[in-house]
């Protein structure tokens, strides 16, 4: 009875253990080139050397990464400098681990042409995502008082097509290259890096209590992370056939050219200069930044503490 007793609590233990160490990671949409270092990083046993159990459940079209960390579905997330920290001004303290990409990536493709500025945009009719992505030129709307009506939808391009939007929000590693592809002709493209606004985009985070309670495990999982994103830089090939068959698991439609073009387009807005290695860091300066423009729009009640925000694992 002794012994059964021992075994007992044996498997218990293990049961328990093994349940404690697995890892959630959520990517801030489906499956797409957008997130091959961790795909590459899971596959090539990156994260199981560090002796991390890592699974990657994807947000749904309504219901998306943000939320799933508020909840506990996740662990560790990806999403946007700008919505990470405005959900931190939400009482949802979150933790910058890794800067994945420095620039932005975030331009309005607009019917009429000669676009060129922001006010251009006052009062348009303007497409954006339902779930994210899509914070900082709403926040840009409101500290240059544009007056925009925003349109939430799945896709731009019928709506875009139809004439019932002005101009749709898209990502130059996305969105862009479908309405090319689609035969669709923009009048113009305003590129918000270009117009002053070059924020820092996506980002691994993780909520401020469960940084605290396991640090070393948040530290092992960006070196994995990070070492997945340096292999897809040299791997790109293998990295583009281990995100198709991300998608074909979740059984989504793919173009296959499009979807190896985002990978370089990707790697491109993770250098902090043109073709330079990346640092995978969040800048003070940028955040700083990103702080002043949310607090002149009414976003933040009070200014981010940076280094809060990112743990001090920037720090040298």
């Amino acid at each position: 009875m002794k012994k059964f007793l021992c075994l007992l609590c044996l498997v218990l233990v293990s049961v328990f253990y093994g349940h404690s160490q697995q890892i959630v990671l959520t990517p801030q949409w489906t499956p797409q080139s957008q997130f091959a270092g961790y795909y590459a990083a899971l596959e090539n046993g990156f994260y199981a050397e560090q002796g991390l159990d890592v699974v990657i459940k994807h947000p749904t079209m309504s219901y998306g990464s943000v939320s799933m960390l508020k909840d506990g579905t996740s662990d560790f997330i990806t999403c946007e400098l700008c919505q990470a920290m405005t959900a931190s001004n939400e009482n949802l303290n979150m933790v910058n681990i890794l800067q994945t990409t420095q620039h932005s990536t975030l331009l309005v493709i607009t019917r009429e042409k000669n676009i060129t500025k922001l006010t251009d945009l006052a009062g348009r009719r303007i497409g954006t995502w339902k779930v994210g992505f899509s914070e900082v030129l709403q926040m840009i709307d409101a500290e240059q008082h544009l007056g925009v009506e925003w349109i939430y939808l799945n896709s731009p391009i019928n709506l875009f097509i139809t004439g019932a939007i002005d101009a749709t929000l898209a990502k130059s590693y996305n969105e862009l290259i479908s309405f090319y592809m689609s035969g669709i002709t923009p009048g113009s493209l305003l590129y918000l890096a270009d117009v002053g606004y070059d924020f820092p985009e996506d980002g691994l985070y993780v909520k401020e209590s469960y940084f605290k309670r396991y640090p070393e495990r948040c530290r092992k999982f960006a070196e994995a992370s990070r070492k997945g994103w340096e292999w897809v830089r040299n791997h790109p090939d293998e990295a583009f056939e281990i995100v198709m068959k991300y998608i074909r698991q979740e059984n989504l439609p793919a173009n296959r050219y499009a979807q190896k073009w985002m990978i370089g387009a990707v790697l491109k807005a993770q250098e902090d200069s043109p073709g330079s290695a990346p640092s995978f860091t969040l800048k003070e300066e940028a955040f700083n930044r990103m702080n002043e423009v949310l607090m002149s729009c009414g976003c933040l009640s009070k200014p981010l503490n940076y280094k809060r925000f990112t743990g001090g694992v920037y720090e040298k």
